[in-house]
């Protein structure tokens, strides 16, 4: 975990679409995008996250799909745009919280030719 503690941001709510994975740059920087309904505000608003990942940690958020419960710690990184402000939490630590199947990784089955059997006139001892 990269994350700084002290100097970022925790966020924890659903994701509010599945999340938009894209591979960008020359180098095909791996680049994860979702959006997270986190709370109400004081006038029983929704307080709604934009997140961001990137390399390895875009991939592991890949998976996210609308409705999984997310916990994310990062930072707050703004840009303007048509003289509007836009926040954004770029991830330094992505969590599933909960235990639906689509966050469970899928168990490894073994091969069938990765076990043999013997007979025990073949065990030399």
């Amino acid at each position: 975990m990269r994350a700084k503690i002290g100097d970022g941001v925790m966020a924890c709510g659903n994701a509010t679409k599945d999340a938009e994975f894209k591979r960008l740059g020359e180098k095909n920087t791996p680049n994860c995008k979702w959006g997270m309904a986190v709370g109400k505000d004081k006038d029983d608003n929704t307080v709604f996250v934009n997140c961001e990942a990137w390399g390895r940690l875009a991939n592991y958020a890949a998976r996210i799909k609308k409705g999984d419960p997310v916990l994310v710690f990062g930072q707050i990184r703004s840009h303007e745009y048509n003289d509007k402000t836009y926040h954004t939490l770029v991830a330094d630590f992505v969590q599933y919280i909960g235990s639906t199947t689509e966050m469970q990784p899928e168990p490894q089955q073994p091969e069938q030719d990765a076990f043999f059997t013997t007979e025990d006139d073949d065990i030399p001892f």
